[in-house]
């Protein structure tokens, strides 16, 4: 039961990863609105509105400590997740 818990906070912490790195990289390159923009704009806006204390000007570093506070806050539930196996 463990393991699959592990297993799932993975996959979910890895889709987040992915969904922030995609949200950048179309805020920089994606020309207009699309669909699939405001579908993801949606799933990451509340992950990384917590991260918008996070701005150097204009440079907004938020989606950086996101992925490192969901980086750190993974390894963190496995090791807890590890003990209890």
């Amino acid at each position: 039961m463990i393991a699959i818990l592990i297993t799932f906070i993975s996959v979910l912490l890895k889709l987040c990863f992915w969904a922030i790195f995609i949200h950048v990289l179309m805020s920089w390159f994606a020309s207009g609105r699309t669909q699939f923009g405001e579908i993801l704009d949606q799933i990451v806006q509340p992950i990384l509105h917590p991260f918008r204390w996070a701005r150097i000007g204009m440079l907004d570093l938020s989606p950086i400590v996101a992925l490192i506070a969901l980086d750190l806050a993974a390894n963190f539930l496995v090791q807890i997740l590890l003990k209890y196996q």
